[in-house]
């Protein structure tokens, strides 16, 4: 088994006595690598480190940045963390390591945190003591999860920036706004979609750094639509608001098309109320959400959701490629999806074997597709094989 430079790994920094920092640890544990009460779900599977537990020196074990392309170092910065002197000095440390590889991300978790020093000054903190400018009490649990929250929003999307190296460091100014790496394209019907679509758009450009294409403000005066819709998908995260009136529409139903055309994230958000009388097939094998009763709730779930996809797209298209670099065999060509296999996927694997005499393998992100899935794909092309990163003889 040859040793992997995995594409990212991610450390997440606490104080060993605090309860806040811990449960905010094991989330993003979950959210970045997989469940870790449900080891065997389907998750992004990026390494995340845990640095909390003091050594000899009384700080914990040093972060070694040489294991793989690039590192968010995150750091929950709370009463317990400011106070301790020797943490202070292993921030300090760390802060050392900061170039456009290698980011660090401080969470304010209590006033005090911005103070701390350490060379950390001159980032921008990620405020996990306020939700919409409301001030949180992080030891009260409906506070807590608000919090956590947002700071899945802030490092999903700090994550695929870094991954996508959008703002090398030598970029970096004072007071300068990064611009977005990631864009969302909001995909609905305007008979019963429109409304909340307009909210959910408002609520990112009031309160995020997202881009955001809306069909009705966004396509350029003198301009070819169906072109942009389909340049604009193309580099966009397609989110469905999936509404009664969706599945009739031909345009919601070519910017799916599109989207799955060029492999670009899509999340779908359920609001049918009464029915549909088809619905359109090419919805699935996606993330699904809802919108909850609490509407700003609601739509940070579908954000978080959508940047999660955004951040395994990225993760997973280099991870597998790395793979097939290593598994080189003369007897059989690898191509690569980042999603599990379906069979829009066959119109892909017709034009993979043309003119091709070797074996052809789809490898996908682990873990592997359940048998009963496997063999309708098998059964439509015995000659094709679907395999996992785990089932590589490496």
């Amino acid at each position: 088994m040859k040793i992997i430079n995995y594409p990212l790994n991610i450390y997440v920094v606490w104080h060993p006595d605090s309860l806040i920092g811990k449960r905010i640890a094991e989330d993003l544990y979950s959210t970045f690598c997989r469940d870790y009460q449900n080891p065997l779900s389907r998750g992004i599977n990026i390494p995340v480190y845990f640095r909390y537990i003091k050594l000899d020196s009384d700080m914990p074990l040093d972060i070694d940045i040489t294991n793989a392309e690039k590192n968010a170092i995150i750091l929950l910065i709370d009463e317990e963390y400011f106070l301790d002197q020797n943490f202070r000095n292993y921030t300090e440390e760390i802060s050392k390591k900061i170039d456009h590889n290698n980011r660090v991300f401080p969470i304010s978790l209590c006033e005090k945190a911005y103070s701390i020093g350490c060379n950390l000054s001159t980032l921008q903190f990620t405020d996990g003591t306020k939700f919409f400018d409301k001030k949180l009490k992080l030891n009260k649990e409906k506070h807590l999860i608000k919090s956590i929250k947002k700071i899945k929003t802030e490092l999903l999307h700090d994550c695929s920036r870094l991954l996508l190296n959008f703002h090398p460091k030598q970029n970096d100014k004072e007071n300068h706004r990064i611009g977005s790496p990631v864009k969302l394209f909001l995909s609905h019907a305007k008979k019963d979609g429109e409304i909340t679509t307009i909210r959910f758009k408002k609520f990112i450009q009031d309160n995020l750094k997202l881009d955001v294409f809306f069909d009705t403000v966004d396509i350029a005066n003198g301009y070819d639509f169906a072109e942009q819709f389909e340049n604009e998908i193309k580099h966009s995260a397609l989110v469905v608001f999936h509404t009664d009136e969706y599945s009739n529409r031909e345009w919601c139903r070519r910017e799916v098309l599109i989207a799955k055309k060029h492999k670009s994230p899509i999340v779908v958000v359920h609001n049918i109320i009464e029915g549909e009388k088809r619905a359109f097939p090419y919805l699935g094998n996606v993330p699904t959400t809802v919108i909850f009763d609490d509407e700003l709730i609601g739509f940070y779930r579908i954000l978080n959701l959508t940047l999660y996809q955004v951040l395994n797209n990225l993760y997973q298209n280099r991870l597998l490629e790395y793979y097939k670099d290593i598994y080189k065999t003369s007897g059989s060509e690898i191509k690569t999806l980042t999603s599990p296999p379906e069979l829009f996927n066959f119109l892909d694997i017709k034009k993979y074997k043309i003119g091709l005499s070797k074996k052809l393998i789809m490898l996908y992100p682990d873990p592997p597709l359940g048998i009963e899935e496997l063999n309708i794909l098998n059964e439509l092309d015995e000659d094709v094989e679907f395999t996992t990163p785990i089932n590589l003889n490496l």
